[in-house]
């Protein structure tokens, strides 16, 4: 007798309508949107109440699901206008309303008691008691802090059963605690508990020692430079702002003062030169700061055994294509699971064909060992280059709009939604109007570029190539070995 095995849901990030109906078409089971008010991405979303009606009625339609954040920390002058998305949500009754602030989810019972309550990982969630608290507050799915292992995951479904379980697998891993950081408040002036995140802990720093020196972290050389300190900028008056005269003074006094095993750097943003702020390090290491990205595409059966019932993918501000692409590759990795077949090292081929930082395990095993974080230039590279999107076919005539350089003769390949099906096509005949070109470069969305294809190709896949300037090549294999060293 064939045992029917129950699959999580895949569930992809959609920061526009478009990439939302991406997901669905490349293999997800589920989205999660939000307007940028009320939400934690404000940058590259442009998501809108209309938006949010037109991808639940395609959801509707396809047997797919739509859940909606909420999920930031709002403050007094916003919950006027929570109140009124939340009455809007209890009208279109989208499959699940993310939360993160307690007010936010008492406004939801108030405002939207027939949608049901998704706790986020905001609220680093991590144990029993808490997850009970929860579901007492009428929360159905919690959304799992990715700071815990998968064997704390299946104690909690046990003692749990009834509470839906969502685990992150892939994306981008902030340094803080599920995302509890003040960095961006600090250097920009940008919230990211309100959505505005400047990625302050991806950015490129030189570090000091106390005597003015840079200290190469490649090759632990050490090259002498004056530590200047430009007039300050910000300070209010006091000296005791973080870039004034008095400050830096104060920061080589406690310098002096630090126990003998340990020892005082500073850091300074490439851009921000005269800014220097303490670095400490002790035993433990120098506690900075740009980790790998995640990745478990070899991991569907652990974590399904575990109780998980929706498989999360990070990144509402990554391009559709990048949404195209990763969706893809789980659809095929969770079939593949379903199906009994053994892990394909080769789905590692298409992982790496989205930009990353280089690939780790997260927090699945336990606590990550050196290797999940990125010490060398943190330049985010992919295999893979995205070459542009169809707009139509007529006539044997292809065409597209071009996201980067298409040289004649070029070899192209059509990223389909299931990746057994994907094709190459040779770059030639292309042409601007009746005009022919041998080059054609990315950058202008009006501009639509044809080349001859005998094969009609639907709107609205993508077409990919090498990337002109790839990250370090390996075999998947390799990619493996790498990501679960750690």
């Amino acid at each position: 007798m064939t045992i029917k095995i129950e699959l999580p849901e895949l569930l992809l990030p959609a920061g526009s309508k478009d990439k939302a109906l991406t997901a669905f078409r490349y293999g997800a089971d589920a989205v999660y949107v939000g307007v940028p008010m009320f939400s934690l991405r404000t940058r590259e979303n442009n998501v809108t109440d209309e938006d949010i009606v037109d991808v639940l009625n395609f959801a509707r339609k396809n047997n797919k699901k739509v859940y909606v954040t909420l999920n930031g920390f709002p403050h007094e002058f916003a919950i006027e206008q929570i109140k009124k998305h939340l009455a809007f949500l209890e009208i279109i009754k989208p499959d699940g309303i993310i939360f993160a602030d307690l007010g936010v989810l008492s406004l939801a019972r108030e405002y939207a008691p027939n949608v049901p309550k998704h706790l986020s990982v905001q609220t680093s969630t991590v144990n029993i008691p808490a997850m009970q608290m929860w579901m007492e507050m009428g929360v159905e799915r919690v959304i799992l802090a990715r700071e815990m292992a998968i064997r704390e995951v299946a104690k909690i479904h046990k003692a749990l059963p009834t509470l839906e379980l969502e685990y992150f697998i892939h994306g981008a891993v902030c340094m803080a605690y599920s995302g509890r950081c003040l960095l961006s408040n600090f250097t920009g002036g940008r919230d990211a508990n309100r959505g505005a995140c400047n990625h302050t802990c991806r950015w490129n720093y030189r570090v000091f020692d106390e005597e003015g020196r840079i200290i190469n972290v490649s090759d632990h050389e050490e090259q002498k430079v004056p530590v200047q300190i430009e007039e300050p900028k910000k300070c209010c008056g006091s000296g005791k702002c973080h870039d004034s005269e008095e400050n830096k003074e104060d920061i080589l006094k406690n310098a002096k003062s630090i126990r003998d095993f340990e020892k005082m750097n500073y850091w300074e943003e490439e851009e921000r030169q005269g800014e220097i702020i303490p670095v400490e390090e002790d035993f433990h290491g120098t506690h900075i700061m740009s980790s790998k990205d995640m990745c478990m595409i070899e991991d569907m059966q652990k974590i399904a055994e575990a109780g998980v019932c929706s498989l999360k993918v990070e990144g509402r501000n990554k391009t559709a294509y990048y949404v195209a692409t990763i969706a893809r590759a789980y659809r095929k990795a969770l079939d593949n699971y379903a199906a009994g077949i053994e892990v394909d090292e080769n789905l590692w081929d298409e992982i790496n064909a989205t930009a990353n930082r280089g690939f780790f395990p997260g927090f699945l095993n336990g606590k990550p060992r050196k290797g999940s974080v990125k010490f060398e230039a943190n330049s985010s590279k992919a295999a893979k280059e995205f070459a542009g999107r169809v707009v139509g076919w007529k006539d044997g005539r292809l065409e597209l709009i071009v996201k980067n350089k298409i040289v004649e003769g070029a070899e192209l390949e059509v990223v389909m939604p299931n990746m057994d099906e994907d094709f190459i096509i040779i770059a030639k005949d292309m042409k601007f109007g009746e005009k022919s070109v041998d080059v054609v470069h990315g950058g202008n969305l009006n501009k639509v570029v044809t080349i001859d294809c005998p094969n009609e190709i639907e709107v609205g896949i993508f077409i990919r190539q090498e990337a002109h300037n790839p990250g370090i090549k390996k075999t998947p294999a390799e990619l493996a070995a790498d990501s679960y060293a750690a």
